[in-house]
């Protein structure tokens, strides 16, 4: 089994090519990554490609890049795969795609077969293109509304407040997502950081003026702001404008 589980991890796993931050020309647009330790990103198959097959829960374990944990699963035909596991998966669970037979954490189904007020994660936005939201550890939607509008659109409720209309054939995965007391990990020693490609910050104040608009402590009576001048605190950073047929309200 374990010769198996080894084959199975090889054919499912992909090199992670790490830019330190930096774009296609090279320039650094986000600070603070670098020297971070080779590894291989797991495949994980976001839109349940094999309809219509129950499949059988093989081994969970955490990921890297990924905060939630994911699940090895088999189908009936004997393709596997890895999938984002939800919080109450077990090893030996029998799960299914696109067939709704009971309310079985798991299962990944279209939406207007979920009923009312059911919490969801792994939701599909748009059809086709497997699940987009609610994928992190401990996040979840909520479906507000049962019954399709004459758009054909469902409402579902983000973690974060906001309601979106949702293709009623757009699928999600029942339950919400595992490893729930992720954000209560604390970096005991700065190398755990630093291998996970995340490196030391200074203060914008502590620099010398050439280097940030805070240097040589002339920050006082200004906002604060990035080392390139835009403002960092209380500022919006939408830029792309959500038209009213995707997004139904707002974050208050």
């Amino acid at each position: 089994m374990n010769k198996l589980v080894r084959l199975i991890n090889y054919k499912l796993l992909k090199r992670i090519n790490f830019k330190g931050g930096r774009n296609h020309l090279g320039h650094i647009t986000v600070r603070h990554r670098g020297c971070i330790s080779k590894r291989k990103n797991i495949i994980i198959d976001h839109k349940r490609v094999v309809f219509n097959l129950n499949s059988i829960v093989l081994m969970l374990r955490p990921a890297p890049k990924i905060t939630s944990h994911v699940g090895l699963i088999m189908y009936e035909n004997g393709l596997f795969s890895y999938i984002l596991s939800p919080a109450g998966l077990t090893v030996g669970q029998i799960i299914s795609s696109k067939i709704f037979r009971s309310l079985t954490v798991g299962n990944f189904v279209p939406l207007y077969q979920i009923p009312y007020g059911v919490l969801v994660c792994n939701v599909e936005i748009k059809l086709g293109y497997g699940g987009q939201y609610s994928r992190a550890a401990g996040s979840f939607s909520k479906l507000l509304t049962r019954y399709p509008n004459k758009f054909n659109k469902l409402v579902i409720q983000l973690k974060s407040g906001e309601q979106y209309l949702i293709n009623r054939k757009c699928g999600a995965t029942l339950g919400s997502t595992s490893n729930i007391n992720h954000w209560l990990r604390n970096f005991k020693k700065a190398s755990q950081s630093r291998k996970l490609g995340f490196r030391p910050t200074v203060r914008g104040i502590a620099m010398n003026p050439v280097d940030h608009p805070h240097g040589g402590r002339t920050n006082g009576g200004c906002p604060s702001v990035s080392p390139t001048g835009f403002l960092t605190k209380g500022k919006k950073t939408r830029k792309r404008k959500i038209v009213s047929n995707i997004i139904f309200k707002r974050k208050c």
